[in-house]
């Protein structure tokens, strides 16, 4: 199943001209995204920046949610980088719930090389937003911002 996504976003968000816009499904409980990275998305010659690596963990693990009916932000987010990941391969980027605290929840994910190598692994923890800050959000998603 497809998540939502806003049009502005700069990693889903099907708008933002020079955003990612990549597409999140939920797949047996866990959220998963492919994504490529191209020239550039270049930190060093020939491999993604960490950043924006970091950026497709973050929104993986932040979607975790949705999957639950959790709306939520990011509280604290951990990467570990195994190896750099190169230009031009796809990676799938998973992201799956450890533990549902409440008002947090606590997540985890990674990016996969075809090959099955895993270049980095995240874990996090991911607050709820409040009712009136989740009200206009899915409110604007609704009419397509």
């Amino acid at each position: 199943m497809q998540q939502p996504d806003s049009n502005a976003c700069f990693v889903c968000g099907k708008q933002n001209t020079v955003g990612l816009q990549l597409d999140f499904h939920e797949v047996d409980g866990r959220v998963e995204t492919t994504y490529t990275p191209n020239a550039q998305h270049q930190g060093w010659p020939g491999y993604v920046h960490g950043g924006i690596l970091y950026a497709v963990l973050d929104e993986t693990l932040g979607r975790v949610g949705f999957t639950i009916n959790a709306w939520t932000m990011s509280g604290r987010v951990e990467i570990r980088y195994r190896e750099p990941a190169p230009l031009g391969q796809p990676l799938r980027v998973v992201g799956t719930l450890v533990r549902d605290r409440g008002r947090a929840l606590e997540v985890q994910g990674f990016a996969q090389l075809p090959d099955g190598r895993i270049v980095a692994e995240a874990t996090g923890l991911y607050m709820r937003i409040p009712d009136a800050i989740r009200q206009p959000l899915e409110q604007q998603i609704a009419e397509g911002f």
